[in-house]
């Protein structure tokens, strides 16, 4: 049986005595209680036969004795039921109860109670019996005075006087005194007191013979057993509480010798670890010094004289400082140490210190400060490590740092002019190619120029993996935060690979899985990038069969939420043994891939890394033959507010003027114009500055509307440059900034610098839209309303509206997008040419109808053929016509005439695609009639 804890046993005991104390404490309260009834009841025995004895020897002269006694009585009958009602258990208290709860007690009480009850009746009797006796003697004496007067007969008083003696006689009574009524009073008050002399005597033979003595005596004893019962009670409680203490003075003893036993063990513990501890001070290869509290050397180990030379012999006595430290020795680190002994304080430091042969070396030094039990420093303890080669490695690996830096920024520097020299003149051929484009009627030129914008997209796709790679390599790569739904995310994705699935005649299946209205938050551009890449590799390497796409909300191994992605393909599949080093840079799975397929094999590699950086996971299976699977794990968290969705259209804002002003700085002649195409194609007025100083000389003589400026330039860069317009020029011209630089840094200078917004070479037409419209606000905020003010206040019209002849006509402003309407109409030039004259038709007549309206400031008028000519132009792809014809209905929507150059402009749109129509019709009907002679 296991043994009891010593603080099992302590308590235990200490319970047990608290207990056998409160036991102890209860049968002295009872003693003593005992006690007070039991003299109690003794007095009460006294004072009833002391009453009785009374009663017995009264004689009733006076009134006094009488009332004496029966206040007696009346008293112990009162004394006796005040003693019984106090031991009822109704009576008593909670503590009286518990140690008078004995039915005897009680029983005793009562038995007692009416004993000395029925007493106090018959002596009561008895009082009563005698003070009748008086009477009937008081009587008789009084009618014997009376008749011893009126009878002088000595034998009549005689008679008198034996019949109240009670003495027999012979004689006869006389006739005179047997008629005196005196005499007839006397004979019957003697017979009442025989009587009454005859029932004192029964009563005091009753009172003799009665039980209350016997019960005084019986309760008497009864107490007396309870006192001497609860005294053993008591002796037994007070013999076990000696014995409990015996046992917790043992328990505390044998804990006492225990505590003793660990104490010497401890101690002899310690000893042993002192022995060790000096062995480890004798034999460590750390220097161990002990110094007093003014720093001299009192002992030093072996492992001190290794490392300086030194023995306990030539340093005792001394400083250690004084010998050990030298000229490179820092002072400031020195000093750091003195303060910190005077102090009495520990100090850590890394030192030069010089061997005993002149040999400089470090040392790491711990300096620990023992105080005695005052509190007072005694001594110090050093230890000190010899550091030197690892400080030499330390310097080595700065050094290699420092080459590893230049070369991280040498490859930076390589590949942000790469990036520059390769996208400054990509920007050129894929800009230009852009401008040809929508001019050409020829298919097989059609061709030949998609071909080449595929091949320049290509090639920028590389440059963009390239970089996006090195960016996650040096770890510059950010992520955006914004709140987005997962449609405009798919919806680009399904236009994109809807026709190229088409054309290779494979099925593509797109299934969303997540609710149309929840919206997420996180950098949608480089999710949307992660299933381009994905969903390029399947369709690219999948000639038959079908490539599925689906989205679905789920939650991770570690209980993130988050969005599962999931693109499977039945293309030609992957090894499993290439499975694993998919995701490594340059890999593909096959080397014949890259001469079927072409790709740097960073596609895989970049996907992986932004998907982890997004804190997701990715992975793969695939089977030779079969097709690939790659599913993915997003951790985006769900965004309480909807993101406001907007529709991207290839055209600009409706809000945005037809004719801005815009000033573009680019020292390419060939960038400068692509970039003056775009905006002349859009309907703008454009001058080119050759560098960012010319730029700053033109913004100050000519009002621009936007300034789209490059940032390499000679002379004056594009950073300097609009630092001096924002600073020094104090003007708030919207810039665009445009660079071939794709690293964020190059981005955020310019930002910086004061750019409103940065065009990354080479320069997408449709990126240059979209800027346009992003900032119109800014860029025509006061265009429109100074020309509305103007119409408005000008009250006789000093120009009108009029036609133009062909030749004073901008035909390159023509915007009905040819190529479109063939592809709808399956290339039938009958039907184009059917809808080229029904537009003559309509432009004419909206001509003519315009100006007849504007003569008669018919703002109604306007607004139906505003609203007429913006449905026309939407049917023919015309997008400037468009939103020109918009702009005008919004005007004339707010009862006012729009402004004469605005329907001027528009004027000119109409004719303009007039004279494009029939130039396009005509030279289909010349190709056609070629091709028929031949």
């Amino acid at each position: 049986m296991k043994a009891l804890s010593y603080k099992t046993s302590t308590n235990c005991l200490v319970m047990l005595a608290t207990l056998t104390v409160l036991v102890v404490s209860m049968l002295l309260a009872k003693v003593y209680i005992v006690q007070q009834y039991q003299h109690a009841y003794t007095e009460l025995s006294h004072n009833i036969l002391s009453v009785r004895d009374d009663v017995f020897k009264m004689e009733v002269s006076n009134g006094l004795d009488y009332d004496a006694i029966s206040d007696a009585l009346v008293g112990t009958e009162r004394h006796v039921q005040q003693l019984q009602k106090s031991l009822l258990p109704e009576n008593l208290s909670i503590v009286q109860w518990l140690l008078l709860s004995n039915p005897q007690i009680s029983g005793h009480a009562t038995q007692l109670s009416a004993s000395v009850t029925a007493l106090v009746t018959d002596l009561e009797t008895i009082l009563r019996l005698k003070i009748s006796q008086e009477y009937s003697n008081h009587t008789i004496k009084l009618l014997q005075q009376d008749l011893w007067q009126k009878m002088p007969n000595s034998d009549d008083r005689i008679h008198m006087i034996g019949q109240t003696m009670s003495f027999p006689i012979s004689s006869l009574v006389s006739p005179e005194l047997a008629k005196s009524n005196s005499f007839k009073s006397l004979r019957r008050h003697a017979q009442i007191l025989a009587e009454i002399k005859q029932d004192i005597s029964l009563k005091n033979q009753q009172i003799l013979n009665a039980k209350v003595r016997q019960d005084i005596n019986e309760q008497g004893l009864f107490w007396l057993s309870v006192v001497e019962d609860t005294k053993q009670s008591l002796l037994v409680s007070c013999m076990l509480l000696v014995v409990i203490f015996s046992f917790y003075y043992r328990v505390q003893l044998q804990e006492q010798t225990r505590k003793e036993r660990l104490i010497l063990q401890s101690l002899t513990a310690s000893e042993k670890e002192k022995d060790m501890l000096a062995l480890v001070a004798e034999h460590a290869q750390d220097g161990f010094i002990i110094t007093d509290k003014q720093g001299v050397v009192t002992w030093l180990n072996k492992g001190f004289t290794t490392i300086s030379g030194y023995g306990l012999a030539e340093l005792q006595g001394k400083k250690p400082g004084d010998v050990l430290q030298g000229e490179n020795t820092n002072k400031e680190e020195v000093d750091k140490i003195g303060r910190a002994m005077r102090a009495g304080q520990s100090v850590a430091s890394e030192v030069v210190n010089y061997h005993k042969d002149g040999t400089p070396y470090w040392v790491d030094m711990n300096i620990s400060a023992v105080t005695d039990e005052r509190g007072e420093v005694s001594n110090f303890i050093a230890v000190e490590r010899d550091t030197t080669a690892r400080k030499q490695m330390q310097e080595d690996l700065a050094q290699a740092v420092i080459k590893a830096d230049v070369s991280n920024k040498a490859k930076s520097t390589f590949l942000a002019t790469m990036s520059h020299e390769l996208r400054t003149p990509l920007n050129g051929i894929l800009g230009m190619a852009q401008i040809i484009e929508p001019n050409l009627d020829n298919p097989e030129h059609r061709k030949q120029i998609q071909i080449l914008l595929e091949s320049g997209n290509h090639l920028t796709s590389l440059l963009n993996d390239i970089l996006d790679f090195s960016k996650v390599e040096q770890g510059k790569l950010e992520l955006e935060s914004e709140v987005f739904k997962f449609s405009s995310v798919l919806e680009p994705i399904r236009n994109t690979y809807e026709p190229i699935c088409e054309e290779k005649n494979i099925r593509l299946f797109v299934q969303n899985g997540i609710d149309e209205d929840q919206s997420f938050k996180g950098d949608k551009s480089r999710i949307r990038q992660v299933i381009y890449n994905l969903m390029s590799n399947s369709v690219k390497f999948t000639e038959q069969g079908s490539v599925s796409l689906r989205f679905k909300q789920g939650v991770n191994a570690e209980g993130k939420q988050g969005v599962e992605i999931t693109i499977t393909d039945t293309g030609i599949g992957i090894r499993q043994e290439r499975l694993a080093s998919i995701f490594d840079p340059f890999v593909q799975a096959e080397s014949s891939t890259t001469r079927q397929y072409g790709g740097t094999g960073l596609g895989l590699s970049i996907v992986k890394q932004l998907v982890e950086l997004m804190d997701g996971t990715i992975s793969i299976t695939s089977k030779m033959g079969e097709g690939t699977c790659f599913a993915i794990f997003l951790a985006i968290t769900r965004a309480k507010s909807q993101p406001k969705t907007t529709t991207s259209k290839d055209t600009t804002p409706s809000n945005l003027p037809e004719n801005i002003n815009i000033l573009i700085a680019e020292d390419n002649k060939i960038n400068a114009l692509v970039a003056k195409t775009f905006c002349q194609r859009l309907g703008h007025s454009v001058d080119v500055a050759i560098n960012g100083l010319e730029a700053i000389q033109m913004v100050q003589n000519k009002q621009y509307d936007l300034v789209v400026m490059d940032n390499h330039m000679p002379e004056m860069d594009g950073i300097e440059a609009t630092e001096f317009i924002r600073k020094n020029l104090k003007l708030d011209i919207p810039i665009f900034a445009c660079t071939a630089d794709v690293f964020q840094q190059a981005h955020d200078n310019m930002i910086g610098a004061g750019a409103n917004h940065v065009l990354t070479k080479p320069l997408q037409e449709q990126s240059f839209r979209d800027a346009l419209g992003q900032h119109a606000h800014l860029i025509c905020k006061t265009h429109l309303a100074d020309q509305i003010s103007q119409a408005e206040s000008c009250d006789n019209k000093v120009v009108a509206l009029a036609r133009h002849k062909k030749e004073e006509l901008n035909i390159t402003e023509a915007d009905i997008d040819f190529k479109q309407l063939l592809e709808i109409h399956d290339n039938n030039y009958v039907k184009i040419e059917e809808l080229v004259d029904s537009f003559k038709e309509f432009a004419e007549h909206s001509i003519t109808q315009l100006i007849q309206a504007f003569d008669k400031d018919d703002v109604r008028d306007i607004h139906i053929l505003a609203h007429s000519i913006q449905d026309m132009a939407a049917n023919f792809y015309a997008s400037r016509l468009h939103h020109l014809a918009k702009e005008v209905e919004a005007v004339t929507a707010t009862d006012i005439i729009p402004p004469l150059e605005s329907l001027q402009h528009l004027i000119n749109l109409l004719e303009v695609n007039i004279h494009q129509n029939q130039r396009v019709i005509a030279r289909y009907r010349r190709q056609n009639k070629n091709h028929q002679v031949s």
